[in-house]
This record gives C-alpha cells, sequence and structure tokens, in this order.
C-alpha cells in the first residue's frame, strides 16, 4: 500500500477506515512510539503515522495541517481514530476537527498525556537529548550545556528564540566533543537538524488552542497526569510511566475498547 506524503504506515491492516497517530517520532528515541503500540492493536487495523517534512524549520500549525489533511484527502479513505501523543495531542485535536467536517461521522480523538509545548518542556526534551551523548560528552560538559540552556531559558524572549538557543548549545558542545574524538560531524548535523525539525513542530502546534477540540477527546493518562488531561472530556488512567504509556498493553486494550465502542455505536 502506499501511503501519501506526510504520512508513514505502521500496520498495513484489512480495513479501508484508517486509525491516525501525531507523533515526532525519531530513530534511537528512549519513550515509546506509536510503532509500539501498533503492534499491540489487532491486526486488521490501518494504522498511519505522521511523517515530519524533510525542511519544517519555519513551518506553521497551518502549514503542518495541510499537509497531514491534504494526504488523507487524496487516499479518499474515511479516519476511524485520530491519536496524539504530548505535543502531537494540539495537532491531533485539530486534525480530528478538519476531519470531522469531511466525514458523515466524526473520528474518535484519543490523546495520550498531552500537553501544549512549553519552554520548561522544550528543556527537559534539551536535557535528555544530551543525555544521548553521556558516551561522548563528559559529565561537565553536560552540566555545563544545562546551565547554559537554563540562562537561555531566562533570557530568550519567546519560544522559538529559545529553541534557536539550545541548537545552537548543543551544536557548540557537541560539535566540541565530535572535534576531540574524531567522529563524523556529518552525523552531528543530522541530529541538530532533527532537533531544530523539532523546535519548529512545538512553536507550530503553540498556535493552535487545542481546548475545544481536546474537549471531544479521551485522555488516556500515565501515573502522572499531565494538566492537558484534565481539558478532555473523559479521561482513563493507567499506572505506567509516561515513557512506557505507548508500550502498555493495558493502554492497548484501553485504545481499542474506545475504538470499538466507535466503530460500533
Amino acid at each position: 500500500m502506499t501511503q501519501p506524503n506526510g504520512w508513514k504506515a505502521l500496520n498495513a491492516g484489512r480495513e479501508a477506515e484508517l486509525v491516525l497517530a501525531v507523533d515526532f517520532a525519531t530513530t534511537g528515541r528512549s519513550d515509546s512510539s506509536f510503532s509500539d503500540l501498533a503492534a499491540l492493536l489487532p491486526p486488521e487495523l490501518t494504522v498511519w503515522e505522521t511523517r515530519q517534512p524533510p525542511t519544517a524549520t519555519g513551518m506553521s500549525a497551518q502549514d503542518y495541517l495541510a499537509l497531514w489533511t491534504g494526504g488523507v484527502a487524496d487516499s479518499g479513505r474515511p479516519v476511524r481514530a485520530v491519536l496524539g501523543y504530548c505535543a502531537g495531542s494540539v495537532f491531533a485535536g485539530e486534525l480530528a476537527a478538519r476531519l470531522a467536517a469531511r466525514q458523515t461521522q466524526a473520528p474518535h480523538l484519543v490523546i495520550f498525556d498531552p500537553e501544549v509545548p512549553s519552554r520548561s518542556g522544550l528543556h527537559r526534551d534539551f536535557a535528555a537529548m544530551m543525555d544521548q551523548f553521556a558516551s561522548v560528552l563528559s559529565p561537565d560538559e553536560v552540566a555545563a550545556a544545562q546551565r547554559e540552556a537554563a540562562a537561555a531559558q531566562a533570557a530568550a524572549p519567546d519560544f522559538a528564540a529559545y529553541g534557536d538557543e539550545l541548537v545552537r548549545i548543543f551544536t557548540e558542545r557537541a560539535g566540541a566533543a565530535f572535534a576531540r574524538e574524531e567522529l563524523d560531524t556529518e552525523l552531528l548535523d543530522e541530529f541538530a537538524a532533527v532537533f531544530r525539525s523539532f523546535v519548529s513542530y512545538l512553536n507550530a502546534a503553540r498556535q493552535i488552542d487545542p481546548a475545544p477540540a481536546w474537549r471531544t477527546a479521551t485522555a488516556v493518562s500515565s501515573r502522572e497526569p499531565t494538566e492537558g488531561a484534565a481539558l478532555a472530556g473523559r479521561s482513563v488512567e493507567i499506572p505506567v510511566d509516561h515513557a512506557e504509556i505507548l508500550r502498555s498493553r493495558r493502554v492497548a486494550e484501553a485504545v481499542n475498547e474506545i475504538i470499538g465502542v466507535y466503530a460500533s455505536s
């Protein structure tokens, strides 16, 4: 099966109806992903996940949504459900609303630990990325990068500017370590490009007010529910760590029940 631009298949399935998943998934990510969840869902479900544009820097929320909704429209297939993870839940809500206007029956919206991107969250993501380079960077270098990031968080005039500063800090700190260890700088450039694209994705999500769509959603929360989960019309809490939420069989069972109830209603 061929997917339109903006989408990749996680499960080819047998059903014409689509289950769409919105996330910024990257190779080597330690947190669970929709690839994990898709493997736990019934094989007949056709699951597609958003694919990030090759050069996303500067894209607006409308640019992302036009890419994704256009791909679904080109497929000519109805959508059973839209799933969103963390900041992807913001896009998922708007995507579901737009698809509802095109279909006889609105897709079900399921959001996992939903959150609106914030500087503190971006700082957390930056820290996680720096930890991935612990084998290259010394503890002092990681600590110095974290201090620099904290200072930039206070000084940057807005979210996008803070993201730019984090990209600069990462490139300088990791670049020095790569040069010292005589490692391939092309790999460093790839990581910097991915992080820059991630910042663009988050900044675009901040252009959307998720509250109206989230009121129609079911929030599936880990053992530490996010503030965004409180905005959902329905909430299901499952005692699992945030990083493992999309790998949990109990979460998969909950999703299957939600989609199954929707499909038979």
